[in-house]
């Protein structure tokens, strides 16, 4: 029996770094310890399906924590932050502010 897999090619083109800001997303500390990692999760990919402008992933080594890398125009429309703060969670960006 022979197993056919066919392959993918994309092009895409790459945004410029300097367009680009990372913010970390801390989960608030009143949520429980046994929901804190499926709550990271939740947040992680609602954020990767609702806004199509974001990467999100799970901060490595923490159960509350999320690292996002969007643009930053987006990041200044408020709309990432506003749904973060929806969820209970705090928004830090110190390289966000510059355009």
């Amino acid at each position: 029996m022979t197993d056919t897999r066919h392959q993918s090619l994309f092009f895409v083109s790459l945004p410029e770094l300097q367009k680009l800001c990372a913010t970390t997303v801390t989960l608030s500390s009143q949520i429980p310890e046994t929901e804190t990692r499926s709550t990271q999760i939740m947040i992680c990919r609602q954020l990767l399906f609702l806004h199509r402008d974001i990467l999100s992933a799970p901060v490595i080594g923490t159960l509350n924590q999320i690292s996002v890398v969007m643009a930053i125009p987006f990041y200044k429309s408020g709309i990432c932050q506003a749904y973060i703060e929806k969820q209970g969670a705090t928004v830090s960006a110190e390289g966000c502010h510059s355009s």
